[in-house]
């Protein structure tokens, strides 16, 4: 119940048919007593968040259609991308020749064809840099704001120099082996170009074309009419602005996936949360975080991945309840209450985990055969998120604020302020929460930790007594179990591959000397195509005409031209995050250490420098019965002669 000055916060039951009661805060158990609102706030704090944090946002897989192939992080083999799959840095996606992709970010649309090969170099709150090494994309930034308020940064860099977006817009990147070149076009906003000592400033209307490396030369060429990769970009863009119109007036424009929604459902007022919006199609008896699956994306680690089109919004923001008998997604405080620079902070998967040692054993999974049980649960409105990675008290206080609904601007700004203590804190163990009886999904440990689909075929039917025995278990601070090698990647086989299947190799412009002597790259020898896979190609180059009345600034008429059988350094000015160690490493030392948590940062150095990860400097949240070790297998007595 809320009244003008302050939030009450009162326990809320949950009746027979699992409609929330009217008086529905039930913040208190979890929490105490929330932080105090000091009256006349309006000052945004703009210290960044600790490092220990991961970033408030990622990209996701927005759009498929053809052979789309991703190469997580830490893995070495390319696998089937999948629509609303997230990525971050050190990702890698590559779209066939006839392909088509769109990746997005909070602010930021990237559209692929043509065969490119594009790596996130660097995803945080304040940095979107991406590394092209083929093909063609086109980059739609529609906000350079960071949440501090500060300028945020969008570069693309390409083997011939580096893209710095100035003002926002949309540009076209075209990337060509052939002639070792890359075509940079705006079709509105303002870019910089960089490559050795040459520096462009390119304006809405301009198409300038960089050939070569250390050095370079430059032209400015004619603008080309518009193809695929135009057309697809004019109709995503529209769509997302037509989206736009309805969605702001409910969630924040930085929201990934938000555009998804007026297509595939409804808003509907109510008077205890707000707006709510309801999916339209879904079975019955259909259940969130059920119809999907789990994946493992670093530095989050369990990540839920849903299955429906629009199922990527409702499950990394807001919460989940029962009104009337339906499923409805509250999302976070209204975005014309918050304003900036409250960005809302994606979350992994909004749920609590529930089980234990034992509770295997209780419901007759474990036993002989050790295969043990994961069950999960969405948490409801008021229900605080307690992350199972690594992340300090000011990442609790805002992944939970921006995902909680409230009304009140001054509480949502103060506890999104608040660095010095954890307003979210508090004991799980004897909080009620009302999706637990209604909404519990079981799997086995051993399909969760490869993360097979759940739906109907994996998740396990309980009765009544095992039912009741999972709504008594302990809430654990993340499953038990440690991830296995099949879940670092989405499981279905790649059916395309780039010509280089080596990671690109980036380069910063401050390391590159204009007057050095151009050196060759080693040829990197590419994995064995699958016979059933078509061989990789180059992309289809269009031919730019020159214009001569608008020469570009000083070049070297001469290029070092690098031959298209061999892979092309990327050119960067920003310097790129340091990528995952190999997943296979970091499930060794996630096994040593704390099974089913994620490696924090200093491990994660660790790793990278040769140490052993070594045990984490940061405690968990809640502590939690040490995993029991796997049966041994039974021997038979060997018989006396």
């Amino acid at each position: 119940m809320r009244t003008r000055d302050r939030l009450v916060l009162t326990r809320t039951p949950v009746s027979r048919n699992g409609k929330l009661a009217s008086r529905a805060g039930i913040l208190a158990a979890f929490l105490g007593a929330l932080f105090s609102v000091q009256a006349g706030l309006s000052q945004e704090t703009t210290d960044p968040a600790p490092a220990v944090d991961p970033p408030g946002r990622v990209a996701r897989i927005s759009y498929l259609q053809g052979n789309v192939s991703l190469e997580p992080a830490g893995v070495d083999n390319f696998a089937q991308a999948e629509l609303n799959y997230p990525v971050t840095v050190g990702d890698r996606v590559y779209v066939d020749l006839q392909a088509l992709a769109e990746l997005e970010t909070a602010g930021l649309a990237v559209r692929l064809a043509n065969g490119a090969d594009v790596m996130l170099a660097s995803l945080t709150d304040q940095v979107a840099q991406l590394g092209l090494a083929q093909g063609s994309i086109r980059v739609a930034t529609r906000d350079l704001t960071a949440p501090d308020g500060t300028a945020g940064i969008v570069e693309i860099d390409t083997p011939n120099g580096s893209i710095l977006v100035q003002m926002p817009g949309d540009i076209r990147v075209d990337s060509y082996p052939q002639d070792d070149s890359t075509v940079v076009t705006v079709t509105s906003g303002q870019v910089e170009i960089a490559a050795g000592a040459f520096h462009q400033t390119l304006a809405a209307g301009q198409s300038l074309q960089i050939s070569g490396a250390n050095p370079v030369s430059t032209q400015f060429v004619e603008l080309l009419p518009p193809d695929p990769l135009d057309m697809f970009d004019q109709d995503r863009e529209s769509l997302y602005q037509s989206s736009l119109s309805v969605q702001d007036q409910y969630v924040s424009p930085d929201m990934i996936g938000a555009d998804d929604l007026d297509q595939y459902g409804d808003w509907t007022a109510s008077a205890d949360y707000g707006e709510v919006w309801y999916p339209r199609g879904v079975a019955v008896g259909w259940i969130p975080y059920r119809n999907g699956h789990w994946a493992w994306v670093a530095p989050w680690g369990w990540t839920w991945v849903e299955a429906e089109p629009w199922g990527f919004a409702p499950f990394h923001y807001g919460r989940w309840a029962v009104f009337g008998g339906r499923w409805g997604w509250v999302p976070g405080p209204p975005p014309v209450v918050v304003g900036r620079p409250v960005r809302p902070i994606y979350s992994p998967a909004l749920v609590a985990f529930v089980g234990g040692p034992d509770v295997s054993l209780a419901i007759g999974f474990g036993g002989a055969s050790g295969a043990g049980v994961t069950a999960w649960f969405p948490l409801g409105p008021r229900e605080p998120y307690v992350p199972w990675y690594h992340a300090s008290a000011v990442y609790v206080n805002r992944v939970n604020v921006t995902n909680l609904y409230s009304r009140d601007a001054a509480e949502v700004r103060s506890n999104y302020a608040n660095r010095t203590s954890n307003v979210y804190a508090g004991n799980s163990a004897n909080f009620t929460y009302v999706n637990r009886t209604v909404a519990t999904t079981a799997v086995t440990q051993k399909d969760f930790a490869a993360g097979h689909a759940v739906g109907s075929s994996q998740a396990l039917r309980l009765d009544a007594s095992a039912r009741a025995q999972l709504n008594q278990a302990p809430v654990l601070p993340h499953p038990l179990v440690t991830p296995a090698a099949s879940i670092a990647a989405p499981q279905a086989a790649a059916r395309a591959l780039p010509p280089h299947v080596a990671r690109p190799v980036l380069e910063t412009r401050a390391a590159i000397a204009a007057e050095r002597p151009a050196q060759a790259a080693e040829p990197v020898p590419s994995a064995p195509v699958k016979p059933e896979m078509p061989a990789p190609s180059l992309p289809q180059q269009r031919i730019h005409a020159p214009v001569a009345a608008e020469p570009a600034a000083a070049a070297a008429p001469n290029p070092t031209q690098r031959p298209p059988d061999q892979p092309r350094t990327l050119i960067n000015r920003t310097e790129p995050q340091p990528v995952q160690p190999p997943f296979a490493r970091q499930q060794e030392e996630i096994e040593r250490n704390d099974p089913g948590r994620p490696l924090g940062p200093q491990q994660v150095e660790n790793l990278r420098n040769g140490r052993p990860a070594g045990a984490s400097p940061q405690p968990e949240p809640v502590q939690h019965p040490a995993p029991k070790p796997p049966p041994k297998p039974e021997t038979k007595p060997v018989p006396k002669k």
